[in-house]
C-alpha cells in the first residue's frame, strides 16, 4: 500500500528531498524577478560568471545516464562500458571550449538555430531545429524517468507518481525563471551532487574494508580503457563510442546556450574547459561505486537479493548501495543529490527544446517581434515539451542506452552542418539540408524496420548516418555552388 511509504524510516529522507524540491521552486521564483524580457529569459542577460558556467555545464551533463546508467554499465562491462559517458561526453565540452566558443560568442546569437538562419537560410534553421527536438525530448524523458526509479527503489513510492511530480516541479521552476533559473539551480545542484557522491564513496570503501579488499574483488580487465581480448570490444565499436557521444554533443543547443549566457568570451571558454575536465575526474566515481557493489557481493557482505536485483537491472546498483549503507538523514541527502543530478539535466533539456520551438521555429514563421508574446510562447513551449517527454518516458526502459542514442542521433544529423557553418566558406544551404535529411532518414529507416527507438547494430547507426551526411553536403554543395551561396561568416560579426 502507498500509505506504507510514510513510516518513520522513510519520513526523514523524504522530508529532506521535498525540502530540496521546494528550494528549487523558490530559486525559480527569484530568477523570475530577474527575467524581464526575452533577452533575460533566453540568454540570462549575458552576465553569468565563471563559477556559474562551470556549475551549470557540469550539472547539465551529470544526469541520470551518468549516475545510474554509468554505474550500471560499469558493473557489467568495466571502464570500457562507459566510454561514451563520462569520457566522450566530457571531451565534447573541451572541444567546444577550445574551438567554437569564441566564434559563437562573436555572433551574438540567442539560440543555436539562429546560426543556421544567419549563415544559410530560414529553411535550414527550421530543419536543424526540428531535428534537434527528438534528441532533447528523449533526453528529457530519460532524466524524468530516473526520478521515478530513484523514488521507487529508495522509498517504495510508485514510479509513475514520482515521475509525474518531478515533471511538474521541473516545468514550474523552468517556466518561472527561464535560463537564469536553470543556471542558478544547476550550480546549487552541482554542489549537492558532489556531496552525495563523496558520501557514498566514503561509506562504501569503509563498508567493504578499504581499497585493498576492492582490489581483490576487481574483475579481470575491469580497468581496460581500450579494446582487448578480455572486454571483446572491436576497434570499430570503440571509435563509435567516442565519436557518437563526443561529437554528438558538440552541436547541442544546451552547450551553446552556456556560451551565450557567459559574461564574456574568456569566461565561456575557461568555464567550458574546466567543466569538461571536472566531468572526467568526477566521472570515475560511478565506476568506483560499481566496483564497490561488486566487492560487497563478492565478499558476502549483502543478502542474495542484492545481487539478484542487479541481474534484472544493473542500473540499480547505486540505489541499492545507498539503502544498504545509509541511515535516514544520509539517505535523504544522497537521494537529494540524485534528484539534483536528474533535475539539472532535465531542466536544461526542457528549456533547450522550448527555445528551439519558440525562438527558432515559431518566431521566424510568425515574424514575431512582440517581446511579451515571445516570453509567453517560450513558457508555453516548456509545458508542451514536458508533456511530450512524459509520453516518451513511458516507452523508455534503459537510461544509459537511451541517453547515448539521443546524442548519436544528433551526431549523425547536425555535427557536420554545425562544424561547416562555423569553419567553411564553400558549403551552402542546399548541401546542408541534403546532409541533415540523409542522416535523419538512415536512422528513421532503421527504427521503422526494427520497430524500435534505438536501432541495431549501434555502430552502424552511429557512424554511417554521419558519413553519408558529410558526403551529401559535399556533393550537393558542389553541384549547386553557382546558384546558391551561404552568407560569409565574417559579415555576421558586425550585425
Amino acid at each position: 500500500m502507498f500509505t506504507e511509504v510514510f513510516y518513520l524510516e522513510n519520513s526523514v529522507p523524504m522530508i529532506i528531498v521535498i525540502a530540496f524540491l521546494l528550494g528549487m521552486i523558490i530559486v525559480g521564483i527569484f530568477a523570475s524577478k530577474k527575467t524581464k524580457d526575452s533577452e533575460g529569459q533566453l540568454v540570462g542577460n549575458r552576465n553569468s560568471g565563471y563559477f556559474l558556467i562551470v556549475g551549470t555545464l557540469f550539472a547539465t551533463f551529470w544526469g541520470a545516464g551518468t549516475v545510474l546508467g554509468s554505474s550500471g554499465s560499469a558493473y557489467h562491462d568495466g571502464v570500457i562500458g562507459v566510454i561514451e559517458d563520462p569520457f566522450a561526453a566530457g571531451l565534447a565540452l573541451i572541444l567546444v571550449g577550445l574551438f567554437f566558443v569564441k566564434t559563437l560568442r562573436r555572433l551574438k546569437l540567442r539560440s543555436i538555430g539562429e546560426l543556421y538562419k544567419k549563415r544559410f537560410s530560414k529553411n535550414v534553421s527550421y530543419a536543424a531545429s526540428a531535428f534537434m527536438v527528438p534528441t532533447y525530448l528523449i533526453w528529457t524523458a530519460v532524466q524524468l524517468l530516473a526520478i521515478g526509479k530513484i523514488a521507487n527503489v529508495l522509498f517504495d513510492v510508485p514510479v509513475t507518481l514520482a515521475f509525474l511530480v518531478a515533471t511538474v516541479i521541473v516545468i514550474t521552476y523552468t517556466f518561472l525563471g527561464g535560463i537564469l533559473a536553470v543556471v542558478w539551480t544547476d550550480t546549487i545542484q552541482m554542489v549537492i551532487i558532489l556531496i552525495g557522491l563523496g558520501m557514498l564513496l566514503f561509506f562504501g570503501v569503509r563498508f567493504v574494508g578499504g581499497f585493498e579488499m576492492i582490489q581483490k574483488s576487481t574483475p579481470d580487465g575491469y580497468w581496460s580503457f581500450i579494446p582487448n581480448q578480455t572486454n571483446q570490444v572491436s576497434w570499430l565499436a570503440y571509435i563509435a563510442m567516442w565519436v557518437g557521444m563526443a561529437l554528438g554533443n558538440v552541436p547541442s543547443p544546451d552547450v551553446a546556450q552556456r556560451a551565450f549566457v557567459a559574461k564574456d568570451e574568456k569566461t565561456a571558454q575557461s568555464g567550458m574547459i574546466t567543466a569538461g575536465v571536472m566531468y572526467w575526474t568526477v566521472g570515475f566515481v560511478p565506476i568506483l561505486l560499481a566496483l564497490i557493489g561488486i566487492t560487497m557481493i563478492d565478499q558476502g557482505l549483502v543478502a542474495n537479493t542484492f545481487a539478484g536485483r542487479l541481474v534484472d537491472d544493473s542500473e540499480l546498483v547505486v540505489l541499492l548501495m545507498a539503502q544498504e549503507l545509509f541511515g535516514p538523514v544520509a539517505l535523504g541527502i544522497f537521494a537529494g543529490s540524485l534528484v539534483a543530478a536528474v533535475l539539472s539535466s532535465s531542466s536544461t533539456s526542457l528549456f533547450a527544446t522550448a527555445v528551439i520551438i519558440s525562438n527558432d521555429i515559431y518566431r521566424p514563421i510568425k515574424n514575431e517581434t512582440n517581446d511579451k508574446r515571445m516570453v509567453l510562447m517560450t513558457r508555453l513551449s516548456i509545458i508542451f515539451v514536458g508533456v511530450l517527454s512524459v509520453v516518451i518516458a513511458f516507452i523508455s526502459d534503459n537510461l544509459y542506452d537511451s541517453t547515448v542514442f539521443a546524442f548519436t542521433l544528433l551526431f549523425g544529423i547536425l555535427f557536420f552542418p554545425f562544424i561547416l557553418a562555423l569553419k567553411s566558406k564553400w558549403v551552402n544551404s542546399y548541401g546542408v539540408l541534403a546532409g541533415m535529411s540523409v542522416g535523419f532518414l538512415v536512422n528513421l529507416i532503421g527504427a521503422i524496420m526494427q520497430r524500435t527507438v534505438v536501432p541495431e547494430p549501434w555502430e552502424f547507426f552511429t557512424l554511417v548516418p554521419a558519413a553519408l551526411n558529410l558526403v551529401a553536403i559535399i556533393i550537393v554543395s558542389y553541384l549547386t555552388r553557382k546558384v546558391n551561396k551561404a552568407t560569409p561568416l565574417e559579415s555576421l560579426y558586425d550585425e
